[in-house]
């Protein structure tokens, strides 16, 4: 009876140390929440870090791209303006009109022209003001017949930006290292845009906007320019 209970007394604490053991391994084996926490963060923040280096190493073609957009529509603004304001005889950054305006009016609002020289081939006499990038031709009877604008926001615009935005021009000569073509802006006006680079789509040295009828001489017999 006594070594009955001896041996029942060894199975209980033989079954109870495996219970213990093996509760304890499994405890052991089980990842913490915070372990599992902390891994899962890391993960994260490498995937973040490795997301704001794709987007910072991409090549700045949007970029360029918005540039090269925001030039075009700066300039078709600019052709945009010289066309309408043509149509009333007037230049860009000018309010004197050919036509009806004469030298007297300009001279009231700007004073006297910083030169004025006499051109045979253009039939009339040229007034320049250099700080308004402005030059005005006047015949005879000081009646504007042209008006030229050499303002700096020509200077971006190439040939073949006008032959886009105009299309093909009425008038195309190259006379003296000079390209210049010609448009009619209603029934009275012209247009007249002059290149002086020699390369294949040089960019624009100024425009006018010409009344030919100013440049005619009755009394001569002097047909006048047509262009």
């Amino acid at each position: 009876m006594s070594l009955f209970f001896n041996k029942r007394s060894i199975l209980i604490i033989v079954m109870t140390l495996f219970i213990t053991i093996m509760a304890g391994c499994s405890n052991s084996s089980k990842p913490s929440g915070d372990a599992a926490n902390d891994g899962k963060s890391s993960s994260e923040t490498s995937e973040t870090s490795e997301d704001k280096n794709s987007k910072s190493d991409a090549p700045s073609e949007n970029s360029n791209a918005g540039t090269s957009n925001t030039e075009n529509n700066a300039q078709k603004a600019v052709l945009d303006n010289i066309k309408k304001l043509s149509e009333e005889g007037k230049i860009i950054n000018c309010d004197f009109p050919v036509k009806t305006s004469t030298l007297q009016d300009i001279e009231k609002k700007w004073g006297k022209a910083d030169k004025s020289d006499w051109v045979g081939e253009a039939k009339g006499n040229y007034a320049t003001y250099s700080s308004k990038n402005v030059v005005f031709g006047t015949n005879k009877g000081d009646q504007v017949f042209e008006v030229r604008s050499f303002d700096s926001q020509l200077k971006q615009i190439s040939l073949s930006d006008v032959k886009d935005f105009f299309g093909q021009p009425d008038h195309d000569v190259t006379s003296n290292g000079e390209k210049i073509i010609g448009y009619k802006s209603g029934s009275e006006f012209k247009i007249l845009f002059v290149f002086k680079d020699s390369g294949n789509d040089p960019k624009l040295d100024h425009y006018s906007v010409l009344y030919p009828s100013g440049t005619k001489n009755n009394m001569s017999g002097d047909k006048g320019r047509e262009w």
